[in-house]
C-alpha cells in the first residue's frame, strides 16, 4: 500500500525470493531488504531449480534473480519462472550492466533490471516502482532524466484528460489501444489486462498487434522502453468496460 502523506510504498507483509549462488551476496541483499521494509520475509535459493520449488510453495510478491548462476543459464531460468508464474514480478539484479542485457531481461518477462552498482536510494526507488506495478530500467537505458515512467496524477482532472487525449492523437492509438498500453507499461500480462478491461485474452492480443506496429517494435520490452523514452503520461486505467 501507499502512504498518502509521503507517497512511499509501505508493504504490509512482503514475501521475497532471492536467487543467487553466492551466499555472501544473498546475505547482503537480505540485510538491505530487511532495513528497507518493516515487515518482510526473505527466502533464498542457490539455483533456478531450488527457486522454482520455493515459488511453488510460497505466495511470493517479488523475485530477485542474479544473472551469473552456476548451472542453468538465467535466461532459461527466467523463461521457466515466467511460464509457470506469469504474473510474478521478477527483477533481474546483476553485476553486469550492459543495455542489451537489460532489454533482454524485459523481453523475457522481467519487470525490471537493477544493476548491483546502484546506490541504496536507487535500489529502494526501483523496488518501489516494481511493487506498485511499474516496470523499471536504469536511466542509462531509458535515455531520459528519470529511470521510470512519468505517470500523471491518479485523480482524474481536466489537465490529465487533456494529456491523455494529446497522447492518443500523437500516437495514432484508439482509446482501447491506449487502455491496453496503459496496463502493459505497468507490467500486466495479457491475462491480467484482459481481466482488468473485461475482455478476452485473444482480444488483448488483437489490440497489441497494431500497437506494436505503431511503435515500430517487435517485443514488449521494446514497447515499454519506447514509451519510457517518449515520456508518455498515463492516468490510472479504469477496470472493466
Amino acid at each position: 500500500m501507499i502512504n498518502k502523506q509521503t507517497n512511499q510504498l509501505i508493504p504490509y507483509r512482503l514475501i521475497v525470493l532471492l536467487i543467487d549462488d553466492h551466499f555472501c551476496a544473498r546475505d547482503g541483499v537480505k540485510l538491505l531488504l530487511e532495513q528497507i521494509f518493516p515487515d518482510i520475509v526473505v527466502f533464498e535459493a542457490e539455483s533456478i531449480e531450488e527457486g522454482l520449488l520455493i515459488a511453488r510453495s510460497e505466495p511470493l510478491d517479488l523475485l530477485l534473480l542474479d544473472t551469473q548462476l552456476m548451472g542453468k543459464d538465467w535466461r532459461e531460468g527466467l523463461g521457466e519462472l515466467k511460464q509457470e508464474f506469469p504474473c510474478l514480478s521478477v527483477v533481474v539484479f546483476s553485476g553486469l550492466d550492459e543495455p542489451e542485457l537489460m532489454l533482454e531481461s524485459l523481453r523475457l518477462g522481467a519487470m525490471g533490471f537493477i544493476p548491483k552498482s546502484v546506490s541504496k536510494q536507487e535500489f529502494v526507488e526501483a523496488l518501489q516502482h516494481v511493487l506498485i506495478g511499474q516496470p523499471y530500467l536504469p536511466a542509462s537505458v531509458v535515455g531520459c532524466g528519470s529511470p521510470c515512467m512519468k505517470y500523471s496524477s491518479l485523480a482524474t482532472d481536466n489537465k490529465a484528460d487533456a494529456r491523455a487525449a494529446l497522447n492518443l492523437l500523437d500516437l495514432g492509438l484508439t482509446h482501447r489501444e491506449f487502455e491496453v498500453l496503459s496496463w502493459l507499461v505497468q507490467g500486466k500480462c495479457n491475462k491480467e489486462i484482459a481481466r482488468c478491461l473485461g475482455i478476452s485474452e485473444q482480444t488483448v492480443k488483437n489490440h497489441l498487434r497494431p500497437i506494436f506496429q505503431k511503435f515500430e517494435v517487435n517485443h514488449r520490452a521494446e514497447l515499454v522502453v519506447k514509451a519510457f523514452q517518449r515520456g508518455i503520461m498515463f492516468n490510472k486505467p479504469k477496470v472493466g468496460n
